[in-house]
């Protein structure tokens, strides 16, 4: 596996640049880059304080993540439909499904090898 990495490591910079729309506000950044196009936010602030009266943002964790993901969403894309989660399931209450449907895929994926005796 020490064959996959370098000894000798390779140079590299970065050079960290606040996110374009962070521009639309009052905090103090660097200047803008030549050609940088400032996108509109989708809402203002009153919306969102609107949207989110009673959540808890003291500390991470604080809110329910589930209600929260779909106020984004809704205020991000307006009415196109949420993302039923994967394949069409909603996790939260699709949960024996989603993990029978997950059990048969590992036995599709493993059937092939066990036949060959390969490991």
């Amino acid at each position: 596996m020490a064959d996959i990495f370098n000894k000798t490591p390779s140079p590299w910079g970065f050079t960290a640049a606040p996110s374009a729309i962070l521009y639309n506000t009052s905090l103090p950044l660097p200047p803008k880059r030549a050609g940088l196009t400032v996108p509109k936010p989708a809402h203002n602030a009153k919306y969102w304080a609107r949207v989110t009266k009673g959540m808890d943002f003291s500390t991470e964790d604080r809110l329910d993540p589930r209600n929260f993901n779909r106020i984004l969403w809704k205020g991000m894309m307006g009415n196109k439909p949420y993302p039923a989660g994967l394949a069409g399931i909603e996790p939260s209450q699709d949960r024996e499904e989603l993990l029978e449907r997950d059990q048969r895929s590992l036995k599709q994926k493993v059937a092939p090898a066990s036949k060959t005796g390969s490991e």
